[in-house]
């Protein structure tokens, strides 16, 4: 696996629109979300809807909010030829370190249970499965909601 030294993490800013949907499509084809979902997330939490940069290039996004219990993990994806190179693991750990900057102590997502290469990862990061949903997913997939504690 290599990695990617330096991507450059930021907070989303409507410019990046196009290339936070071209992400979309690559990573979930007809699952993708609309482009007024991520309009959505712009305005409701700003700060936790980051993009990775990669040579001038919008190659990541993660989207997180907060919650009653903590904060949820609600997307997240990387271009297919900028994936297994450090940029999920870069959007999540600056993710998380906003989030317990601002108190958070109890971070949960779900995954598709297929999703062996995104469970590695949340595991990588302190992540444990917490309940198996099925149905979750459109076309009756099972997700795993998983859930990390901050110290």
């Amino acid at each position: 696996m290599g990695s990617i030294l330096h991507p450059a993490i930021r907070a989303f800013r409507d410019e990046d629109l196009a290339g936070v949907l071209r992400i979309e499509r690559a990573s979930f084809g007809r699952d993708a979300w609309s482009r007024e979902a991520f309009v959505y997330y712009a305005e409701a939490a700003p700060h936790l809807f980051l993009v990775a940069r990669v040579s001038g290039r919008i190659a990541g996004y993660s989207v997180a909010t907060l919650t009653r219990y903590g904060a949820e993990i609600d997307s997240l994806a990387v271009l297919p030829r900028y994936r297994k190179l450090g940029l999920a693991t870069a959007l999540m750990k600056a993710t998380i370190r906003k989030l317990r900057r601002a108190g958070v102590r109890k971070i949960s997502l779900m995954v598709r249970r297929s999703n062996a290469a995104a469970i590695r990862l949340y595991r990588s990061l302190g992540f444990v499965r917490t309940a198996t949903v099925p149905n979750y997913y459109p076309g009756g997939a099972t997700a795993w909601r998983m859930r990390l504690t901050l110290p």
